[in-house]
């Protein structure tokens, strides 16, 4: 969709539209076409293939769900037991990014290959693996509420 070659076979009139914002398709057909995207479904599934360093390749599709407030709630309560009792403020930003990754994971993930069941994901040993797969689920999430990637506020796009 869009591009340079589409702006070059566009007539005036059409690119005028186009700039002052003037839709082409109607908010029905914008709803149908986002219907239509995998990461607009409440459950998205995706692969990881990487090979690390070492030459081991880690391979496998995986199942996300967008999470209810029930579900962030045991997130939140997952992340809080991560941290041993421990206050936030105790704990240093890596930390809590890697418990909030972890914790978010092990809730939104509904099928996973064997070598990420479980306990198995948080005792990987590369992190490239774990931020693989949490990139493809906060885009999952944030494709599903409306934000670009360029989007953290939540700020619906139009």
């Amino acid at each position: 969709m869009g591009g340079l070659k589409d702006a070059i076979e566009k007539s005036p009139e059409e690119l005028k539209d186009a700039l002052e914002g003037k839709a082409e398709e109607t908010p029905e057909q914008r709803y149908e076409r986002l219907e239509s995207e995998p990461k607009m479904k409440v459950e998205y599934t995706f692969t990881i293939d990487y090979t690390d360093g070492r030459g081991k390749r880690w391979h496998g599709e995986f199942v996300n769900r967008i999470l209810s407030y029930k579900l962030r709630s045991r997130v939140g309560a997952m992340r809080a037991s991560m941290s041993g009792g421990l206050p936030l403020e105790a704990l240093d930003l890596p930390t809590m990014e890697i418990n909030e990754k972890l914790a978010h994971l092990t809730i939104s993930l509904t099928a996973r290959p064997k070598w990420a069941e479980g306990e198995k994901l948080a005792d990987l040993l590369d992190p490239k693996i774990l931020d693989l797969i949490y990139s493809e689920v906060a885009s999952h999430e944030a494709t599903f509420h409306g934000r670009g990637p360029d989007q953290e506020t939540g700020v619906a796009r139009t």
